[in-house]
């Protein structure tokens, strides 16, 4: 299957850990008249699921996502909507939840649900069917932090920041949180990426791996459910509390991270975090063994996008390295990068095994299978690595390292 830039879904596939649930029954309603969306003005927020199911996870859609959506009090002012593209039935549905109940209100033609014209289209789209005070936007699928998102087996393609990026420019929508039930999508290369647009807010996402059953959205907003009144900053810290209510009482739910994070406030510090980048490849000469040293020692991912590691645990296990700390330069600039992604998570869960994330995680491509796969994509197409020194940093720390870059 040929991928945009070679990214292999199937490699995403086989590490996500998917959970069996109870297959939840709905009725299809008629299609909409071609002639425009029909507009529902209530509401002071819209709950909308971008739901990329085109793909082996289509049975967790209705199996676990749109179970716990039923399980949410009926309202007048909280909008839930699905835009839902499946594998095993052509088409694209809009589905509506309410009080315990669904209805696909329109099912429209098969859409490419990587592609940034549909997710342009999607946010258009709910602007005007449900227009509302506030939007959640979630997306819903497999994840790959830097590497992007939504994965789209009909039409072999997958979504990258990029496009993420164009989508919400190109719908100037203003989207309060941006969510993602997808896995390690809380990356410093995704909120920036957003945060660029102007237009998000908020950032909620996981460092690690999500389950097959995902959001809790019942846990999650539940609390906005019976009070339309809460603000985003409460609404994503009702997203955290739910999910840490859910994965807190299963077993397995050790690496089940989840934070919400000010996206502007990582965009305005972009000079802090540029020169603290900047001092890592100015030292990385004589460092080069320390910063080794560090990465080995750092939290990472438990897989894909690897290494995907945190930004403040790095940080710590940097000033902590003897040599490091008499570098009084140094100490200090990764001491402020580390207080700006400290001050922009808004509100934060880890499960006891990953009490050292922050929140907040970084690629570091180490001479492995990936990077020497994506590291000119990663250098070339990833807005924070180009505009800050991360992208030559991975470069140079690799030549130097291993020794099989070819000339720039």
């Amino acid at each position: 299957m040929q991928m945009k830039r070679g990214f292999s879904l199937a490699a995403v596939v086989a590490v996500c850990i998917l959970i069996s649930t109870s297959m939840v029954q709905g009725t299809n309603g008629p299609p909409v008249n071609d002639s425009g969306p029909p507009v529902n003005d209530s509401g002071t927020w819209t709950v909308m699921i971008y739901v990329a199911a085109d793909n082996n996870l289509e049975s967790y859609w209705e199996g676990a996502s749109l179970a716990m959506l039923l399980n949410l009090p009926g309202t007048d002012a909280v909008n839930f909507v699905a835009y839902v593209d499946l594998f095993s039935i052509p088409g694209t549905q809009i589905v509506e939840i309410d009080g315990g109940n669904w209805e696909a209100v329109e099912t429209l033609e098969e859409k490419n649900f990587a592609d940034d014209e549909t997710l342009k289209w999607a946010l258009s789209d709910v602007s005007v069917r449900y227009p509302s005070d506030h939007l959640a936007m979630i997306a819903w699928d497999h994840g790959s932090a830097w590497n992007g998102f939504c994965g789209d087996d009909t039409s072999d393609d997958w979504m990258y920041l990029d496009e993420l990026y164009a989508a919400i420019v190109g719908a100037q929508v203003h989207i309060d949180i941006i969510g993602f039930d997808a896995c390690a999508m809380a990356s410093v290369e995704t909120i920036y990426s957003v945060a660029m647009t102007g237009l998000v807010d908020l950032v909620v996402g996981s460092e690690e791996l999500v389950a097959g059953d995902g959001f809790p959205y019942d846990l999650m907003f539940a609390p906005l459910a019976e009070d339309p009144s809460r603000t985003p900053p409460q609404v994503a810290t009702d997203m955290i509390d739910g999910w840490a209510a859910y994965y807190s009482e299963i077993t397995w739910g050790w690496y089940a991270t989840l934070s919400a994070v000010d996206a502007a406030a990582i965009h305005e510090n972009v000079g802090v975090i540029g020169a603290w980048t900047n001092l890592m490849l100015d030292r990385l000469v004589p460092y080069s063994h320390d910063y080794r040293m560090a990465l080995k020692d750092c939290e990472f991912v438990s897989c894909i996008a690897h290494y995907q590691i945190d930004m403040v645990d790095l940080g710590r296990q940097l000033i902590s390295n003897p040599t490091i700390a008499e570098d009084q330069e140094f100490v200090d600039a990764t001491e402020d990068m580390m207080e700006v992604i400290s001050n922009a998570v808004v509100a934060m869960y880890n499960p006891e095994p990953k009490a050292a994330c922050s929140g907040v995680s970084m690629y570091w491509g180490y001479h492995n299978w990936e990077w020497r796969l994506y590291w000119m994509d990663y250098m070339d197409n990833v807005p924070f690595a180009t505009e800050t020194s991360w992208g030559e940093f991975l470069y140079e720390y690799n030549s130097l390292t291993c020794g099989w870059f070819p000339v720039k």
